[in-house]
């Protein structure tokens, strides 16, 4: 009997572990907004004779406030309007002094980098020279290209700014032109309309928003008169007040404003499931989608591979450095299929168990493939998320490492190539 139990219990145990879900935090809630977490695992020393020559890399922009002045003047209007009124309990004066403030502090400044953007991406800079310092020796070339966005092309200043603290001598060439932007940040006109307001799918997604948006208790803890505020008005105070809420971590110059206290755990997390079902659905591996959102990473991957090409070819040190956007590092991972990030799930309610937003693209996201060669030529890659390795749907030739010529190859039917 004892025999036949403790096999039972141990694969009761495993069967436990693969369905628990690590509860995300208040600031992993924010999705996207998630301020960049630095890693903590050490990385796989490379094969024996193998040393690092090359870098890949796609990285998000760091830190930022919000897109638009509008999303925090708005909330400022609406709240000094029902002061003006009476409209506001105790609580609701409160928040509407927190509000000012967070205006206060981002007026002007809205789609910008903040300080701590700043310090995410000279911080990554560092740790990539310190990885794999080989790969910034002498004169180096690093070519790095940013979408237009001032805050893509702030993000590589301060990128390449940091690596050439570490070594003046290396050749760094910095350009942010429109014509980047086909693969830096290129979506079709069918991936427009698939995101559209319109588009079929937004049904069935509505009902989910509707099911998990509650706004509520928060209206009755903030309104004197909660009943006269129409349902639409509420839910759209009540996102509002939740990008508040993410937004703020990404500020940690602004002291003493926080607004996570107004909502319970449960309806955070409900707000959360609505973006991140909404990411998973317009740019990753999404049965919903048919593979029309990660396709349009295909001129990215595109680049990367030519680029790579090149850069072995030469046989000199380099790094090519591109600067852009979640939506688009997040669709170039799903169609590269990389561990972790092209998981497709059909039930809206699990989305968030096999896709969440926050441990893919938080700010200053970035995707590193690491080149190695060894004296008879032979080249091996890794890849890095955030800094952490992961792993391709590929054999490796050992731990995270994988031939190039058959990531390589992998790539090619991937883009089209035969």
């Amino acid at each position: 009997m004892t025999r036949i139990l403790l096999p039972l219990f141990a694969f009761l145990c495993l069967a436990l572990a693969a369905v628990a879900q690590p509860v995300p935090t208040n600031e992993q809630m924010g999705g996207i907004y998630y301020a960049y977490p630095e890693p903590a695992a050490r990385l796989t020393p490379a094969p024996d004779g193998y040393e690092p020559f090359y870098i890949s890399h796609y990285g998000r922009h760091g830190s930022r406030w919000r897109t638009e002045d509008v999303q925090y003047r708005s909330l400022v209007v609406t709240f000094d309007s029902l002061h003006a009124c009476g409209g506001l309990t105790a609580l609701g004066e409160d928040v509407r002094g927190r509000l000012q403030r967070l205006w206060e502090d981002a007026r002007g400044r809205s789609g910008n980098i903040t300080p701590l953007g700043e310090r995410q991406h000279r911080g990554i800079a560092r740790r990539m020279f310190a990885n794999f310092p080989q790969v910034f020796a002498d004169s180096a070339v690093v070519d790095a290209r940013s979408s237009t966005s001032l805050r893509c092309a702030m993000s590589m200043s301060y990128f390449t700014e940091s690596l050439k603290e570490q070594n003046p001598a290396l050749r760094v060439t910095r350009r942010a032109y429109q014509q980047y932007m086909d693969y830096i940040a290129h979506t079709s006109p069918e991936a427009e309309a698939f995101c559209s307001d319109t588009a079929a799918w937004r049904k069935d997604f509505q009902a989910f928003e509707r099911k998990h948006i509650r706004p509520q208790r928060l209206m009755r803890a903030l309104l004197t008169r909660p009943g006269e505020v129409p349902g639409w008005k509420a839910v759209d105070l009540f996102t509002n007040l939740y990008w508040s809420a993410v937004v703020v971590q990404n500020c940690d110059h602004l002291e003493g404003v926080c607004f996570f206290d107004l909502f319970t755990p449960e309806e955070l997390k409900g707000v959360w499931q609505v973006v991140n079902a909404r990411m998973y659905i317009c740019n990753a591996a999404a049965p919903l989608n048919g593979g029309l959102m990660p396709r349009q990473a295909i001129p990215l991957l595109r680049n990367i591979v030519e680029s790579a090409d090149r850069a072995i070819a030469s046989g000199r040190p380099a790094a090519d450095l591109r600067f852009g956007h979640d939506t688009h590092l997040i669709r170039l991972l799903a169609l590269m299929q990389v561990e972790g990030c092209a998981n497709r799930e059909t039930d809206m309610e699990k989305f968030g168990q096999a896709w969440p937003d926050y441990a893919i693209s938080p700010m200053a996201a970035n995707l590193q493939l690491v080149f190695f060669r060894n004296a008879a030529g032979d080249v091996l890659v890794k890849l890095l998320l955030n800094e952490r390795e992961v792993g391709l749907p590929l054999p490796p030739v050992s731990g995270p490492y994988y031939r190039w010529t058959a990531v390589r190859e992998y790539l090619a039917k991937l883009i089209g190539e035969r």
